[in-house]
Parts: C-alpha cells; sequence; structure tokens
C-alpha cells in the first residue's frame, strides 16, 4: 500500500510537441455536409429538365416563395412531366393536383397553392391549355408561367 499516495508526471525532454491533426472528425464533418447540401439542392435539380428552354420576359418578376406548389414541366414535344411522372394526361395531372392542394388545405387552411408552368419557348399554346384545363378542374386558380428575366437566356 505504499504507492497508492504516489503522483507521477511526465517530462518532455525537447518542450512543447505539435499536437496532431486528427483526420477522422474533419472526415465525419465533411461528410455530413455533403450529405446537407446533395439532400437540399436535389429537389431543386428534379423539377427542372435539361431539354427545356424557357421563353424571354423583359419584365419577369421573382420568384415568390409560397408554401405549396407544383411544378409541371413541359418539353419541347408536348410532353407533361410533374412529381417525377412522366406523360400526363390532363385528367391525371388534375387528380394529382387536387390531391396535392387538398393535402396542403389540410395540414393550413390558410396556405396559399399555385401551379407552376414550366413550358418550352418553341411550345405551342395547345400544349399549355391541358395544364391551365388541368387546375381548373382541380380548383386551382393561381397559375404562373416560368420566365428567364431580362430576355436572356
Amino acid at each position: 500500500m505504499s504507492g497508492h499516495g504516489k503522483k507521477f508526471s511526465v517530462h518532455t525532454a525537447g518542450g512543447e510537441e505539435e499536437p496532431e491533426f486528427q483526420v477522422a472528425p474533419m472526415v465525419d464533418v465533411l461528410l455530413v455536409l455533403l450529405m446537407f447540401f446533395t439532400a437540399t439542392t436535389t429537389t431543386e435539380i428534379k423539377s427542372q429538365m435539361a431539354d427545356l428552354t424557357l421563353p424571354d420576359a423583359q419584365s419577369a418578376k421573382d420568384r415568390e416563395k409560397g408554401e405549396g406548389q407544383m411544378v409541371v414541366n413541359i418539353n419541347r414535344l408536348g410532353g407533361v412531366e410533374a412529381r417525377g411522372q412522366t406523360g400526363l394526361g390532363e385528367a391525371a395531372l388534375s387528380r394529382m393536383i387536387q390531391q396535392d392542394y387538398a393535402t396542403l388545405k389540410k395540414l393550413n387552411p390558410n396556405a396559399s397553392y399555385r401551379v407552376l408552368v414550366r413550358a418550352d419557348k418553341d411550345l405551342g399554346w395547345d400544349k399549355t391549355k391541358v395544364v391551365l384545363k388541368a387546375a381548373a378542374v382541380a380548383g386551382v386558380g393561381n397559375v404562373v408561367f416560368a420566365t428567364t428575366k431580362g430576355g436572356k437566356g
């Protein structure tokens, strides 16, 4: 029992040593940041189509932030895409808008909802009428068209 009360200390001969850089915690932090940015940008990228050129508008307004929105893409050939589903007709699109709108209203009765139409600039008016009719049947009156601002696209 004679050794229990003894204290010992470690002395370094050459002064203070440089602390080691821990790589593992830095890798963990970088992976978490990578996952965060990937998750937040994926939603925006999914709503855009590569083969879509928006029309130019000299007096375009910046996009308003709203609680509820359905993005509907119409490509050059007139194919309608929304929520990852392609080849939608008027009836299917109307049902989809109506279900989305009803879900939002259940969560927040005062929430605003709109349909954002991203139609190709070379597309005729006939193809965009499908989306307008579907929104009207679903009871949504707020329909906006996406454009590029300032006439540069």
